[in-house]
């Protein structure tokens, strides 16, 4: 009940609609030759606001071209005001369809992302959607001196959100979140390293790892996309002094995060490296993809099944190798800018039988970063 109600308070469900028969009608086109199900969409919210004529108090709804009503999600990225509106399209190659905002009581939809900080667990922060679960450390854990500021990922097979279930039975001896009860576990091995995917500055053929997080913001919390923001003391790279944020957002339906990292310094150039933690003494099993996909699959459990691990950066990596321990694609970067980047995983009990499989899931997800739907707003 209580995510409902965050979700009511977010998109403003203080009143219920208002008369008029006002509407705009939103069209979404698939460029791509094969299917695009449940991919979110995004439009700017003054748009539908204007076209609107909304008052502050006024509802909105989506529906289809059945009139069916669709979950969405109003985002404000951390400020005071709505910046957009976000709902799922699912399109066949190359088709387009038509929905509607207008004024109305929306539905009630449950939720399908979900994070928060736990701080009955050293002040992990941890986030979900529907199909994975991702975790990063926070300042209690590092006071006991474990220290790592890698992303962690939990495998699921189910749809249902698990992080406070199995963390209260974790804690509570009931049941380890390390064993598969049914639902998936934490089987992911991160210690030291950037684990899943995170990013750091590479000086004298050295990677930089800074530590744990600071301090974590909730920026939006669903029901459709979470995104927050993480804090880091500074750290060296060499003789230099870096800082760091993360800035990480996962919508319903994916497999990936979107991490946009900003680092600073004084100086005009840093190299980048973003990785993914390789077990030692084991055979590589990794792609690389210089346009900007990286992938590895990690050694088989016997009892567990297999981890795939993926990255994707948009602009392409500048050469990937094997190196510190990762599987690493390296960057130029001008420190104050934003760098982004895709990161995420799979599990051959959940979806993806093979490695083959998730590669092709990255070059999917890929050509949908390079080839956005097409949307038009009338």
């Amino acid at each position: 009940m209580k995510r409902v109600f965050y979700f009511l308070t977010c998109v403003l469900l203080t009143a219920a609609c208002s008369g008029g028969n006002k509407q705009i009608s939103v069209t979404v086109e698939n460029p791509s030759t094969f299917d695009r199900p449940n991919e979110i969409v995004e439009i700017q919210w003054t748009a539908v606001k204007q076209k609107l004529s909304l008052t502050d108090n006024q509802t909105i709804l989506v529906v289809d071209n059945l009139g069916q009503q669709q979950p969405f999600q109003l985002i404000t990225n951390g400020s005071d005001s709505i910046q957009s509106i976000i709902f799922p399209v699912s399109l066949n190659n190359l088709e387009k369809k038509t929905y509607r905002i207008k004024a109305g009581k929306p539905q009630n939809f449950a939720p399908m992302v979900y994070g928060r900080l736990v701080p009955e667990r050293k002040d992990d922060f941890t986030w979900e959607n529907n199909r994975v679960a991702f975790r990063v450390y926070g300042p209690a854990l590092q006071a006991t001196g474990e220290i790592s500021n890698g992303m962690d990922f939990w495998t699921k097979k189910t749809d249902s959100l698990i992080i406070d279930k199995w963390y209260k039975n974790d804690l509570s001896g009931k049941a380890s979140y390390h064993q598969d009860h049914g639902e998936g576990l934490d089987f992911y091995k991160v210690g030291r390293t950037l684990g899943l995917g995170m990013t750091a500055p590479v000086y004298a053929d050295s990677l930089c790892l800074g530590k744990n997080f600071t301090s974590a913001e909730i920026l939006d919390n669903g029901p459709l996309r979470i995104t927050f923001k993480l804090n880091y003391d500074p750290y060296k790279a060499g003789e230099k002094t870096v800082s760091e944020t993360r800035v990480i957002s996962l919508d319903a339906y994916n497999q990936l995060n979107k991490i946009v990292n900003i680092f600073e310094t004084d100086t005009t150039e840093l190299t980048l490296a973003t990785g993914i933690v390789t077990i030692k003494d084991s055979p590589e099993i990794t792609y690389g993809d210089n346009s900007g996909i990286l992938a590895y699959e990690v050694p088989a459990d016997s009892l567990n099944g297999t981890i795939f691990t993926g990255v994707i950066n948009p602009k392409g990596f500048g050469s990937i190798k094997s190196s510190y321990g990762h599987y690493v694609g390296f960057n130029n970067y001008v420190p104050g800018t934003e760098y982004t980047h895709y990161v995420g995983g799979g599990w051959s009990k959940s979806g993806f039988a093979n490695f083959d499989e998730w590669i092709g899931y990255l070059k999917k997800q890929k050509d949908k970063i390079d080839n956005p739907f097409k949307i038009s707003v009338e």
